[in-house]
C-alpha cells in the first residue's frame, strides 16, 4: 500500500480553516486540479479536467477537525482501498494541515501523491492569500 503525508502551516485560527477546507463547494478555490465542486449528502463529485472523481465521506468529525473520504469512482483504474483524511490542528502560530492519502493498487500512487501536494500547496497559497 502507498502512504503519503503532506502538512503546511497557515496563520489562521484552526476553525477558520476548517471551514474552508471542508466545504465542499470552495474546493476549486484551493484545489487548482478541481473545476467544479459539490456534494449529494453522501459523497464528493470534484470534476477536472480529466472527468469527475466521485468520493465516499467517511468522517467529518468538527470537534476533531478530521475529513476522511474514500474514491469510489473516476480513477484511471479500479481502487482496491483508498483512505483520505484532512486534519486542521491549532499550532502556535495559526494551524498545521495534514492531507494524508493511502492507495492500493500502488500503480495509482503517483497520480494521488501528485494530486495531495498539489491540494497540500493549494492550501498554503489560499490561506497566504486571505490573511
Amino acid at each position: 500500500m502507498a502512504t503519503f503525508r503532506f502538512d503546511t502551516r497557515v496563520t489562521q485560527d484552526p476553525d477558520r480553516d476548517w471551514a474552508v477546507l471542508t466545504y465542499v463547494s470552495r474546493i476549486p478555490e484551493w484545489f487548482p486540479a478541481v473545476r467544479e465542486a459539490r456534494f449529494d449528502g453522501t459523497h464528493r463529485h470534484l470534476t477536472t479536467s480529466d472527468g469527475t472523481l466521485k468520493s465516499l465521506v467517511v468522517t467529518k468529525d468538527d470537534a476533531l477537525r478530521r475529513f476522511q473520504y474514500r474514491f469510489v469512482e473516476g480513477m484511471p483504474q479500479p481502487i482496491d482501498f483508498h483512505l483520505g483524511a484532512i486534519d486542521v490542528l491549532p499550532d502556535a502560530s495559526g494551524s498545521r494541515v495534514i492531507h494524508s492519502q493511502e492507495i492500493l493498487p500502488e500503480a495509482l500512487a503517483p497520480i494521488v501523491e501528485r494530486a495531495a501536494g498539489e491540494g497540500i500547496a493549494g492550501i498554503a497559497r489560499y490561506f497566504a492569500a486571505h490573511v
